[in-house]
């Protein structure tokens, strides 16, 4: 009887011996996902504040700043005479980086600022949410959510706080996206891209590649060992 009775108890307490660990309880995972965010979000700030300085210390800005404002009129915008400056510089193998600044979403698309604004701050929720909830073993998962983060929050910083100054300009450039990464030149196939982006697209474009992959891949590994379990 005594046997039997420790049976039952081992049974009724193997659901609570096997249940899911969420990723918000686990150090580790935290851990894993907090670091690659930071790390990420800090290349791409660094990044974008490293190329525009860099181009737009050329002391021959401010005097091109002039003609172009004598040329087009004093009340162009900023945003209009940086890409009359068409600031660039070429790194090789097709790809340059050209200063650019844009007010849309992901890879120089556009969309109006106000929903700008709220895609960004759910995705930021959503991404937040997602890891909370995971499992704590899932590391791809947790890379991927981290990277996807920090390319959102490297994003909403430019459109919230970052300003390019322009040489002899009153104003800076405010509310938009700093691009510089450039393969406008690269041809595949008879086709290019032509819009600028920043290294915080490629984090969110890497971000959700990887969790499609990690998905399709475990989606068709459960389905092989489902039969296993018949």
């Amino acid at each position: 009887m005594a046997g039997a009775a420790d049976e039952k108890d081992r049974l009724t307490a193997q659901p609570d011996a096997g249940k899911m660990k969420l990723a918000w309880r686990s150090a580790a995972a935290v851990v894993l996902f907090l670091a690659i965010t930071a790390i990420s979000l800090v290349a791409d700030l660094w990044s974008k504040q490293a190329v525009f300085s860099s181009l737009l210390a050329d002391p021959n800005v401010p005097i091109r700043t002039r003609a172009i404002l004598l040329a087009r009129g004093p009340d162009l915008e900023p945003r209009d005479v940086l890409k009359a400056l068409d600031l660039h510089h070429k790194v090789g193998a097709g790809l340059r980086l050209s200063l650019s600044t844009n007010p849309g979403v992901v890879f120089g698309l556009p969309m109006p600022p106000t929903l700008v604004a709220v895609a960004t701050v759910v995705t930021i929720l959503l991404v937040g949410w997602f890891f909370a909830v995971s499992p704590a073993g899932a590391r791809w998962t947790h890379a991927a959510l981290g990277l996807i983060l920090a390319g959102a929050l490297g994003n909403f910083y430019d459109r919230m706080i970052a300003a390019v100054w322009i040489p002899n300009l009153p104003t800076p450039i405010t509310l938009q996206v700093r691009d510089f990464l450039d393969l406008s030149e690269v041809h595949v196939l008879g086709l290019n891209y032509p819009y600028i982006f920043n290294v915080a697209d490629v984090w969110l474009v890497i971000g959700v590649g990887i969790l499609l992959l990690h998905w399709v891949f475990a989606g068709r590994g459960g389905k092989e060992r489902s039969p296993a379990k018949k």
